[in-house]
């Protein structure tokens, strides 16, 4: 079961969305390294499962993903975040992204939990990916019961029990999967676009 978070308003969503940012810069930063070394080797594992060219990698705040993914041989690669932290990381929405069709081999999450609205998501995902471009997505399992997420608020806007529901969810929203795999807690899922 897939299912969204109600917030009082757009603004009241994009304000909690920057909830992690706020005041924690530095303490976020201090990790980019780390994190940037650990997304190098997650691209370079789903390499022989993407197209060529840049990543948009989507829900950035640090940066990490998109500096491990030109790392990894994506040159170009970028990426957006509502509250940017790191200083490769551009201001942008996920659900109006402002680059124009086809502009991207490929883009990546881990952070769709963080989504408001799936439906707008996955359009413009697919908006944004050129012909036959792949989208590639990290989703773990929620440990948590749906009544038990909606009770204890926060900022998370989608809720899934297991990410191969999410995976399903994005099927019938036009994208098919190409490759999936499991590593530890994360399922790993590669899409391309059914146009």
């Amino acid at each position: 079961m897939i299912a969204h978070r109600e917030f009082t308003d757009y603004a009241d969503y994009v304000y909690k969305q920057g909830g992690k940012a706020r005041g924690r810069r530095e303490h976020l930063l201090a990790h980019v390294e780390k994190n940037t070394e650990s997304f190098t080797r997650t691209f370079r594992t789903a390499k022989p499962f993407l197209k060529d060219g840049p990543i948009l990698c989507l829900g950035a705040r640090t940066g990490a993903e998109s500096i491990g993914a030109t790392r990894a041989g994506f040159t170009g690669s970028v990426g957006i975040d509502l509250h940017p932290v790191g200083a490769t990381v551009l201001q942008g929405d996920w659900h109006d992204l402002q680059f124009p069709a086809a502009s991207f081999a490929n883009a990546y999450t881990n952070s769709l939990d963080h989504c408001l609205s799936l439906d707008r998501f996955a359009a413009q995902v697919q908006r944004v990916l050129v012909p036959d471009g792949r989208f590639y997505l990290m989703a773990t399992n929620r440990p948590k019961t749906l009544a038990a997420w909606l009770a204890e608020g926060g900022n998370e806007g989608l809720y899934w029990q297991s990410s191969d529901e999410l995976r399903d969810a994005l099927c019938a929203l036009g994208f098919e999967v190409v490759k999936a795999w499991r590593d530890g807690k994360w399922g790993h899922y590669v899409f391309r676009v059914l146009r």
